[in-house]
């Protein structure tokens, strides 16, 4: 079952490359930028051959601890776990999910995030090559630690996955990711605070001290193993690795549990169906027309589908963690730099429209029989995205410029978040009809990614926000002049309106020709599960 499951993930990775080249392009980018890491992290490894060992041992144990972390984080708030090999398509099998498992877990370690970690901890290898003892804890210490870091994150999206089957919940999350992504901001400015006018020795004492702290908890119990034992407390590092083995194997049977109900309950199956139609505000809100009638439902989805929730909370976290902690930093912090922080959801917001046709899956399909023309798809999309971001960008932006207390550059904080909001929608509406980005199916774990790791959603973020720079530069010139020529601030809101005007019309019409004439491709591509 092993060889089948992983055969199976190569050959859908093999046939998904074939069929797109954004995919070979975002593969390629991955491996250079992973090939770059792991290089870089080996470096470092090797060095810390010759550093003392107590040194060593506080620099790895926190490193890897950092990078256990960071699976967790990118898998719920970034990339999702690699779900190429989907686990409900076997629910119709006769296999159980204790025979599915092994084979899941090692298909879901081929990919860049997956080799690059192995690789990076086998650097541990080198490090600890002190002697043979050293060098058979950090043997034994690299797949258990990546095995951590992989069961880690899969039983997280797993079980958050099953709980945003409940919609109550779903609101819960956007709101629980959204604060959770901003701790972790306020706790690495803490600490960079904190470390600010301390002596050398304070901070290598206070690494140490740290080293020791994540080495006794659950991230960092199986990466101390080699450290113990080459500081000389071959007990101690015993005792962690039956901690670890522990941790491990109470990951893998809740992974086990939750792989079980997918199996027999999968997510696609949970919601209810309405048997009544009714107006509400969604339907009243847009025209009667073929795009107000695309805009409500999209309208509906932002309500209803945990993937357009967590698109709000990955453009949100951000200029939420620039805010708090400029003002809290009091003696570094920038309030400038706080009160233009909105302006990073208005860059964004073409990569969020540019998204959204694939969230459709194959009900694309409807537009295609019956006629939707491709100008009508564009507009009814940017006027949902519009509704739903654009109280949200008013509403910040008015906040941090009255939190920063810098109220005399609300105007060209404004002429930025407009101009560049209204840029980056037609830049989205255009550039949604030339990528159609892999994205978890309907009804499937919001946190779930396929073969291509997310690499090509990135790419295609990278180009729209570039694009809406550049298109956006007569703005932001305008901006950057108004420091010295304080009225050209209004003139800055005036042109950044009309360049977004005449963006969307552009991006509406040359998007929508552009749907028009590959329907039929773009159907395939946004069905394509792999």
């Amino acid at each position: 079952m092993v060889a089948v499951i992983v055969g199976l993930k190569l050959t859908l990775l093999r046939n998904g490359l074939r069929r797109s080249v954004w995919r070979i392009v975002a593969l390629v980018i991955g491996l250079v930028y992973g090939v770059g890491i792991v290089l870089g992290c080996w470096a470092g490894l090797v060095a810390l051959r010759f550093a003392p060992a107590d040194l060593a041992a506080a620099v790895t144990v926190l490193g890897f601890g950092l990078l256990t972390v960071g699976w967790l984080l990118m898998s719920l708030l970034v990339f999702g776990s690699d779900e190429t090999v989907d686990p409900a398509k076997f629910a119709l099998l006769p296999v159980p999910a204790r025979r599915l498992q092994p084979g899941l877990f090692l298909a879901g370690l081929i990919g860049v995030p997956g080799i690059a970690t192995t690789l990076i901890a086998a650097g541990l290898i080198a490090t600890w090559s002190r002697n043979p003892v050293t060098v058979v804890a950090a043997v034994i210490t690299v797949p258990l630690g990546v095995a951590t870091c992989s069961l880690l994150a899969r039983t997280a999206t797993s079980a958050f996955a099953q709980a945003l089957s409940s919609r109550r919940f779903r609101d819960f999350a956007a709101v629980a990711l959204a604060l959770f992504g901003a701790s972790i901001g306020l706790a690495i400015n803490a600490v960079t605070n904190a470390s600010r006018g301390f002596e050398p020795t304070v901070l290598l004492a206070i690494l140490h001290r740290t080293g020791e702290v994540i080495g006794w908890t659950p991230i960092g119990w199986i990466w101390s193993v080699p450290a113990e034992t080459a500081v000389g407390s071959p007990v101690i590092a015993v005792v962690k690795l039956l901690l670890a083995a522990a941790f491990l194997a109470v990951l893998w049977l809740a992974w086990r549990y939750f792989l079980s109900g997918s199996l027999t309950s999968p997510l696609e199956s949970g919601g209810r169906t309405r048997t009544t139609v009714r107006g509400n505000l969604a339907e009243r809100l847009f025209p009667d027309t073929p795009a107000g009638a695309i805009a409500s439902r999209v309208l509906l989805y932002w309500r209803r589908d945990p993937r357009y929730l967590a698109a709000i909370g990955g453009i949100c976290v951000a200029p939420i963690i620039v805010i708090v902690t400029q003002l809290i930093n009091v003696d570094h912090g920038s309030r400038p730099v706080a009160a233009f922080a909105p302006v990073f959801i208005s860059l964004l917001l073409g990569s969020v429209v540019t998204t959204d046709i694939s969230y459709d899956g194959s009900a694309l399909w409807i537009h295609v029989v019956t006629g939707v023309s491709g100008m009508a798809d564009r507009a009814g999309r940017a006027m949902a995205t519009a509704v739903v971001i654009g109280p949200i960008v008013v509403i910040m932006t008015v906040a941090a410029v009255l939190l920063s207390g810098e109220a005399h550059l609300f105007s060209v904080v404004l002429a930025l978040t407009i101009g560049l909001g209204l840029i980056g929608l037609g830049v989205g509406c255009w550039a949604g009809s030339v990528w159609q980005v892999p994205v978890p199916p309907p009804g499937q774990s919001p946190f779930q990614r396929n073969n291509s790791g997310g690499l090509a959603s990135l790419a295609s973020m990278g180009a729209s926000t570039g694009l809406t720079v550049i298109i956006g530069l007569p703005t932001i010139v305008l901006v950057i002049l108004s420091y010295w020529f304080g009225w050209l601030a209004y003139l800055a809101i005036v042109v950044g309106i009309v360049s977004g005007a005449l963006a969307i019309r552009y991006g509406v019409r040359i998007g929508g020709r552009r749907l028009e004439a590959r329907w039929p491709e773009v159907l395939t591509r946004v069905s394509a599960k792999t």
